[in-house]
């Protein structure tokens, strides 16, 4: 019988520690999990980002048209009002006799200072929100078309500049997430270093610099997701997007032997997930695509001409940020 009850406890005590074990590595887990998830938010976030910086040194748009706004004349502003007045003015008799009527109520109302304070407030914000209508009708936005070929705006460097500056929020979060995937701690310190280089290159203004300072930041991006639980698919997107913005970076060098041979890398990574098997059928129609999307860069590239290069880069982008 004590034999019996020794081996119980043997059981239950192995059975605590199985269970306990078991709960032990299932925290860890879901641990690393929650880590792996956040890191890769933070990548997407930063490469996001990164990507509409690239784009804004030739003011590619995302999409065909965008909105602009300008600010109307004063003389303009001026006439539409005199013009409006005249017209009013017909009215001005019937509406002064309804003064009276609208005097005489207002009278009752003075009688309470409740009524006196809820028209001082009601004045108030009429007053608000006048201010705001004038302030937008001395906007004009127009919907305009937005294209490589006719585009012919500068680089707004107000923008890129406030882009850049305001990362450096987000950059100690950023590292901090990225320590925590175990990645190559000498890659997250180059990271922050070459991010400094582009703050510099983007401070003075240098498109060459700048655009180059962009492709090795950017270069960090597939080597930071590497080592997460993101898809093959994802991965090799982003590495064949390294390799194309550094020839677009190099566009305005006019080194178009290099661009060809970042155009090739490329295309030899891309081509590494047309032959997975393991990746979903119904993808495989637009990694085909993005295939043929490839090749004509290439092809824009050999023809060596600017234009038509950027036109091909901006469809292929596209491509590849919906895969």
């Amino acid at each position: 019988m004590k034999n019996f009850k020794r081996i119980s406890y043997i059981i239950l005590i192995v059975i605590i520690i199985i269970l306990s074990l078991i709960i032990y590595f299932s925290v860890i887990k879901n641990n690393d999990n929650e880590q792996d998830k956040k890191g890769v938010s933070e990548i997407r976030y930063v490469e996001s980002k990164l990507v509409d910086l690239i784009n804004s040194m030739n003011n590619i748009e995302s999409r065909n048209y965008k909105i602009s706004v300008s600010e109307i004349s004063k003389e303009t502003s001026e006439n539409s009002e005199e013009s409006s007045s005249g017209s009013g003015s017909n009215s001005g008799g019937s509406s002064s006799s309804s003064g009276g009527d609208s005097s005489g109520e207002s009278g009752s109302q003075s009688e309470g200072g409740e009524g006196q304070g809820g028209n001082l407030q009601t004045s108030g914000e009429s007053q608000t929100s006048e201010s705001s209508e004038n302030q937008d009708s001395n906007k004009k936005f127009e919907l305009t078309k937005s294209g490589v070929l006719t585009n012919d705006e500068e680089i707004n460097w107000d923008i890129i500049q406030s882009e850049v500056e305001n990362m450096y929020t987000s950059i100690p979060t950023i590292t901090i997430d990225l320590y925590q995937l175990n990645l190559n701690q000498e890659d997250i310190l180059n990271f922050n270093k070459e991010y400094d280089n582009l703050t510099i290159a983007v401070k003075s203004k240098n498109k060459k610099e700048s655009l180059s300072a962009l492709s090795k930041v950017y270069d960090f991006m597939p080597k930071f997701i590497k080592n997460t639980s993101e898809g093959e698919e994802y991965k090799k997107v982003l590495q064949t997007k390294s390799d194309i913005f550094k020839a677009y970076s190099k566009l305005d060098t006019g080194d178009w032997g290099q661009i060809e041979s970042d155009m090739n890398n490329a295309i030899q990574t891309y081509s590494q997930l047309l032959s997975n098997t393991n990746i979903d059928e119904s993808k495989q129609y637009d990694l085909s695509k993005g295939y043929i999307m490839l090749n004509e860069l290439q092809n824009a590239a050999k023809l060596k001409d600017t234009e038509v290069f950027l036109i091909k880069y901006k469809n292929l982008i596209e491509e590849l940020n919906s895969i």
